[in-house]
């Protein structure tokens, strides 16, 4: 019980220390001026959204756990001694961002998923925090019925935490409000510019840049806007959108009642 109190202080510590990092440079070197009701609006929504995730992450756990179990875990099982294990590694990480690619994609596509989605690209500031900004159920439906990793391949306890590690640095910090003149290299990982033009307003940027961590992948499968080295267009959703405590519960209802009635006006017209 003390060990993880202990291990929960700890880890309370990291998050308060990497965000109050993540606001000094934002304040340095920042990409836009974000008014402190669009940075508590984020603050909100990842609040609630955290909080009804993890009360429902027990259930999305049962049935992941449940799917595994049926389709068999760890399809495939790398080699892990010697070298061995950084080759493993790469796979992993590619194979993951591979995914992530995919169901961000999906995410765009499909009705259903967008209108949670959007959630996320509600945010006219995009922050570090931004990056926590995902409607709650959104969360709770991929970790309970799209468990692909863990059916896929069987990962060792040390590979997982080096694979968060990994994408940590350029899937969270994407969203960071920090001016990262990365010049000819800005598509050799994600970064705050590359990522910007994803929630860009302006419809040219529209289903660009999806990649969660190589920006190859949007390349590849012509997703890719390669930004200007002065390109730091606006963000959020068109028109724009604030939260409050409600939207951050019900948000897609609203949003799939406004999708039908746009579908019938124009089966109508």
């Amino acid at each position: 019980m003390q060990s993880d109190i202990a291990n929960a202080v700890f880890y309370a510590a990291v998050f308060l220390g990497i965000v109050y990092t993540s606001r000094i440079l934002e304040k340095r070197w920042p990409i836009a001026d974000v008014p402190y009701g669009e940075f508590r609006d984020d603050w909100l929504a990842v609040i609630v959204s955290l909080g009804l995730s993890s009360m429902l992450a027990p259930i999305a756990a049962i049935s992941a756990g449940k799917i595994a179990s049926y389709t068999g875990l760890g399809w495939i099982k790398l080699p892990t001694d010697g070298y061995w294990w950084y080759v493993s590694l790469a796979i992993i990480v590619v194979a993951f961002d591979l995914y992530k690619y995919a169901y961000h994609r999906l995410q765009h596509a499909i009705p259903f998923l967008w209108a949670m989605h959007s959630f996320h690209h509600s945010a006219n500031g995009v922050t570090f925090i931004t990056g926590g900004r995902h409607f709650w159920l959104e969360r709770v439906l991929s970790d309970a019925f799209l468990p692909i990793m863990a059916i896929l391949f069987r990962i060792p306890p040390d590979m997982v935490i080096a694979v968060g590690f990994i994408f940590f640095m350029p899937d969270a910090c994407a969203h960071l409000n920090v001016r990262i003149p990365l010049g000819r290299y800005v598509t050799w990982i994600n970064n705050p510019q590359w990522h910007r033009i994803h929630h860009s307003v302006l419809p040219e940027h529209r289903d660009k840049n999806f990649a969660a961590c190589f920006p190859l992948l949007d390349i590849l499968f012509g997703t890719a806007w390669i930004p200007k080295p002065d390109e730091y267009p606006a963000t959020g959703l068109v028109p724009a959108e604030r939260v409050d405590i409600i939207n951050s519960v019900i948000w897609p209802i609203r949003h799939l009642r406004h999708y039908w009635h746009r579908e019938s006006r124009n089966e109508l017209g």
